[in-house]
């Protein structure tokens, strides 16, 4: 099986919320993680941070993040 090249978190939702995306999940079937990258992906763009999802920036970004070896 081929895993999505994302980062592995956790973190702590209050139980209204949880219950609310459990809802929307039963009635659209959006996943939970969909749902939670949507939701951060509008708040960023919100404050002006916008998130590249472009290949290009994922190759420069890994380029130059790249140790060299010695």
């Amino acid at each position: 099986m081929v895993m999505s090249p994302k980062e592995l978190t956790a973190f702590r939702m209050e139980p209204k919320i949880m219950d609310a995306m459990r809802r929307l999940k039963d009635r659209d079937g959006i996943p939970f993680s969909v749902q939670v990258d949507r939701a951060l992906r509008a708040f960023l763009d919100a404050k002006g941070i916008g998130v590249d999802t472009s290949k290009a920036h994922r190759r420069a970004t890994k380029a130059t993040t790249r140790r060299r070896k010695a």
